[in-house]
């Protein structure tokens, strides 16, 4: 497919066959380096190899929140490793996406697993296809938000729970090495980097009405892939040959990210 093709399926693109990211021109791949959703939704496959990451942010959470007899809504959920991690203490996972590719593979991954707590929706993070006031939790995890349309989902006292890597670090360890700038302090990719806690007012939810302050959570996290060789090809197609280079001239398999938990609950 060329972009022209890409863009005029949109969210209905079919997902290519297993495997066939590994193939492409480094000086001009299609879809493009850091396009995320278009290479989701392409190569869903690759997506789901590359983001263990998620593991850990939800991991992480279980230790914050407890989802025991909750119905939650994964927002963006993706090819599902948010919501499967999330199935583990949820009674039910809503699973809601807008490409389709994605959402098939999630499905098959979840039969494949035998989970049957989470159920795949199509659906926009504008426009949720959910009567007001059903979830207990929604999560956005990797994800863009929209807060005014999660807290019209969520009951009284319902959690909004927002997580990604922080913001000025959002390609983990190697963002300066792919941009050229020294911004973060190199030593919070280390395992060993204390976590940290912080809390915000309702203004970094756009101002809905909140209990309390939102709760902030910082922490390190290292994904850990399967061999240094796999590691260096699945960021060489997601990132470049600057990503690639990183991680084969260190032979490394593990890929840190200091990430973010923004916790809060509505109030309504």
């Amino acid at each position: 497919m060329n972009i022209e093709d890409i863009l005029s399926v949109g969210y209905e693109m079919e997902a290519a066959e297993a495997g066939s990211w590994r193939i492409f021109d480094e000086e001009n791949p299609v879809p493009g380096y850091f396009e995320f959703d278009w290479l989701s939704s392409r190569f869903p496959d690759l997506y789901h190899e590359f983001a263990i990451s998620t593991i850990g942010l939800i991991s992480k959470l279980h230790t914050l929140v407890d989802f025991s007899n909750m119905n939650v809504l994964d927002v963006g959920a993706g090819t599902g490793r948010s919501s499967i991690e999330l199935s583990k203490k949820a009674k039910k996972v809503h699973s809601t996406d807008v490409y389709s590719s994605v959402i098939n593979f999630g499905k098959n991954e979840i039969q494949r697993l035998g989970i049957d707590n989470i159920e795949y929706t199509y659906g926009d993070r504008d426009n949720l296809p959910f009567a007001d006031s059903t979830f207990d939790a929604v999560v956005f995890s990797w994800a863009e938000a929209n807060h005014n349309e999660a807290y019209r989902v969520l009951k009284n006292n319902g959690y909004l729970i927002q997580m990604a890597s922080i913001p000025e670090a959002l390609c983990g360890e190697i963002t300066d090495h792919l941009h050229g700038t020294s911004i973060n302090n190199q030593q919070i990719f280390l395992s060993s980097y204390p976590d940290e806690f912080e809390q915000k007012d309702s203004t970094v939810f756009s101002g809905i009405p909140l209990v309390g302050l939102v709760k902030v959570h910082r922490f390190t996290y290292l994904s850990k892939y399967k061999s240094s060789e796999e590691l260096a090809s699945i960021v060489s197609r997601l990132y470049g040959p600057k990503a690639k280079e990183y991680f084969t001239t260190r032979k490394q398999d593990t890929y840190a990210w200091r990430n973010e938990i923004l916790i809060a609950q509505v109030k309504k």
